[in-house]
């Protein structure tokens, strides 16, 4: 006998949502590392690189519009495969430009439609990591996920621009493309749940599924926890905008290419990835709310550190890996956050891509405003840092306040109940 949706028969274990991000990863760290380097070889001013990758990485805010289908139709295996596959095409179809200037508006189109592929992935990959993980772990399926992710752009975006300099920028695309087909695999570790009547016609099982899904969406976002956390991800506590342009920076650091490749990836990437799982344990051990702020507030002094030192390469180096160590624990806090906000629900997926669309809308605005910051006169970089600080720091105002309204809210039904 089937058991009902939303059982768990089999937990996947929490070190699998480290891998099932990777194609997310690879388009994210295209986007944001080897993008903005390639965009600066070529001459392009700061802000321009701000405004073609905060393009380009616009569909992890806007993905929450189709993500209901991910609910609605078929099993979010079906999709994470199906969507992998298309990712991996059009990032191989990137392999088309080698001068991205040059076509500036065509490649932007294309890598833009990477990106709704890669994030249309990973909400199929997060329902299943909502669907299937119990609730003792989800702080550890958080921290393996960001890890993942922090991890896996940095890795993956160096693997981009290290190919790039020594055979061609078609070759760094390829192989992105070769790694996540690869990462398709990775499903069979994965027991997803039934959601469908097998006697039940389509269109009645649809419906069904549309109210369902309908219900528990408004039933989460009218709840105080709901609406608080849904305020909380729309302020950038821990957009971690800066490293969308680190990349882009390096001429202004004195830093060579070699360490540009580095900090953002290889070392960068372990860095995140490392905060990340301390994150993640944090999430477990701690109201998810206070952790998530004061990882944001490391985010925000590590950019106030780096905006007041000497721009030179030593600066480059420890200002990146500090910001990338403490953006990682604010991801998976974040992801913790979110998580216990989902539940096991229908609406699992939309649910938890609403939530994590909301904050990277957070983050494609604050690049765009530290884009700004870059063009004050005589602050160049120095601007784009003091900026995103500023945001950052506003951001967590706003979030205490919702701790403190949730706070509250928990204080008068506890008395109600003991009346």
């Amino acid at each position: 006998m089937a058991k009902p949706e939303g059982t768990i028969s089999r937990p996947t274990p929490p070190i699998v949502f480290a891998a099932t991000i990777v194609p997310f990863a690879a388009a994210v760290g295209y986007g944001s590392i080897a993008l903005p380097r390639w965009l600066e070889e070529e001459g392009t001013p700061l802000a321009l690189i701000a405004w073609v990758s905060g393009i380009v990485l616009a569909p992890h805010g806007l993905k929450v519009l189709w993500a209901p289908l991910i609910d609605l139709v078929g099993r979010r295996k079906d999709w994470y495969v199906a969507m992998t596959l298309l990712t991996s095409a059009l990032l191989s179809s990137l392999a088309l430009f080698p001068l991205l200037s040059g076509h500036l508006m065509l490649f932007t189109v294309l890598a833009t439609l990477a990106q709704v592929a890669a994030t249309t992935t990973a909400a199929a990959a997060d329902g299943l990591m909502a669907a299937t993980t119990r609730q003792k772990d989800q702080g550890k399926a958080s921290g393996f996920r960001m890890a993942g992710n922090v991890g896996g752009t940095g890795i993956l975006g160096a693997l981009a621009i290290e190919l790039a300099a020594h055979a061609d920028r078609r070759v760094a695309c390829l192989a992105l493309a070769g790694v996540v087909l690869l990462s398709t695999l990775v499903v069979l570790f994965v027991d997803e749940p039934r959601r469908v009547r097998a006697a039940a016609r389509l269109a009645r099982e649809v419906f069904r599924r549309l109210r369902e899904i309908v219900a528990d969406l408004f039933r989460t976002l009218t709840s105080r926890e709901g609406w608080t956390g849904l305020v909380i991800c729309a302020v950038p506590v821990g957009a971690g905008a800066m490293t969308n342009l680190f990349s882009g920076m390096g001429t202004s650091y004195q830093a060579s290419r070699a360490v540009v490749s580095g900090v953002n990836g290889l070392v960068g990437g372990l860095v995140g990835a490392v905060g990340a799982l301390v994150g993640g344990l944090l999430a477990d051990r701690m109201n998810r709310r206070v952790a998530y702020a004061l990882a944001g507030g490391l985010t925000a002094l590590a950019a106030l550190a780096m905006f007041y030192a000497p721009l030179n390469q030593p600066t480059y180096v420890w200002g990146t890996l500090a910001y990338n160590f403490a953006n990682g624990i604010a991801f998976s806090t974040l992801a913790a956050l979110i998580l216990d906000m989902v539940g096991h629900s229908p609406a699992a997926s939309t649910k938890y891509t609403a939530f994590i669309a909301v904050s990277n809308l957070a983050s494609s605005y604050v690049e765009w405003v530290d884009g700004l910051g870059s063009e004050v006169n005589g602050l160049g970089v120095r601007g784009a840092l003091l900026f995103d600080s500023a945001m950052t720091a506003a951001g967590i105002v706003v979030l205490l306040a919702m701790l403190a309204v949730t706070r509250r809210g928990a204080r008068t039904a506890a008395g109600q109940a003991a009346g």
